[in-house]
């Protein structure tokens, strides 16, 4: 008999453990399915103290590998299959249903052009400032927004939430009351970032603020093509500034290194409420 879990899916990885009393599976491969498309495969290789204590072998039972799907809104219909078996492992609760009944995404906002935003600047109704945050956050996906006022020692700095509130407008080119978050994990910032793109559509923009330094490695572009795991042609990720003079940017599609570790404290995420 196999038992198993699927105990949590974002939307670059999942993970979870299987067990079989008749024989290890250590070492042996599980897949992840969306409906019949394969969208990443790994191994039965993590071992669980908690497994071993309730008396499930040597503990080597855990799974946690990438995986690539579009919608967030699918992750209840993701399952795990043991290769060579029919066993299949669903999440709590969840259904499995055909594609077309699916869970979808609210239609995402549609943003200025970069032409747009060039005639806009040109008539200087944007600032330099604002009018980099617009298109190279649109290209890559992350953005680094300084809040010190002058390059001076010691000068003052911009309150984080009154100047992530008015980057978001901007972004959205809306109105918009703001709220506050705080993540402490990578799969604390994905679940958050999943939440928002089911809430806005694909491209919510979040602001990440830390009252202590660090660095965030961000694989840039991701937003727009997201990096099969394990590839030979994937993109390094490139390391970004978090802390308390600054307001790091990102879309909630873009991708984090999966080994990314948050500044003590956590980060608090700044978004607009729909």
């Amino acid at each position: 008999m196999i038992r198993g879990a699927i105990e949590g899916v974002t939307r670059n990885s999942i993970y979870g453990w299987i067990w079989s009393g008749d024989a290890s599976l250590a070492g042996r491969t599980v897949l992840a399915f969306l409906d019949d498309e394969c969208v990443g495969a790994g191994k039965v290789d993590r071992h669980r103290r908690d497994l071993e204590e309730a008396g499930l072998g040597d503990g080597v039972a855990g799974f946690e590998f990438g995986i690539t799907y579009a919608n967030p809104a699918d992750a209840p219909r993701v399952t795990i299959r043991l290769e060579g078996s029919d066993a299949m492992l669903l999440r709590p609760r969840a259904r499995v249903m055909p594609p077309a009944s699916g869970a979808t995404l609210r239609p995402g906002r549609t943003k200025p052009s970069l032409g747009t935003l060039q005639w806009m600047r040109a008539r200087g109704w944007l600032a330099k400032a604002d009018f980099d945050f617009l298109r190279f956050f649109r290209e890559l996906g992350v953005h680094e927004r300084p809040l010190a006022v002058s390059s001076d020692l010691g000068a003052p700095l911009l309150d984080p939430l009154e100047t992530a509130r008015s980057l978001l407008q901007l972004d959205r080119m809306e109105d918009g009351a703001i709220r506050r978050e705080t993540v402490e994990t990578g799969r604390e910032w994905r679940r958050l970032a999943e939440e928002r793109e089911i809430a806005d559509g694909p491209g919510a923009t979040l602001a990440l603020w830390s009252a202590a330094r660090g660095q965030l490695r961000v694989l840039e572009g991701s937003h727009l093509k997201p990096p099969v795991f394990g590839a030979e042609d994937m993109r390094s990720p490139v390391a970004y500034n978090v802390g308390p003079d600054r307001l790091l940017f990102l879309d909630g599609r873009t991708m984090l290194d999966p080994e990314a570790v948050f500044p003590p404290g956590g980060v608090d995420v700044f978004f607009l409420a729909t």
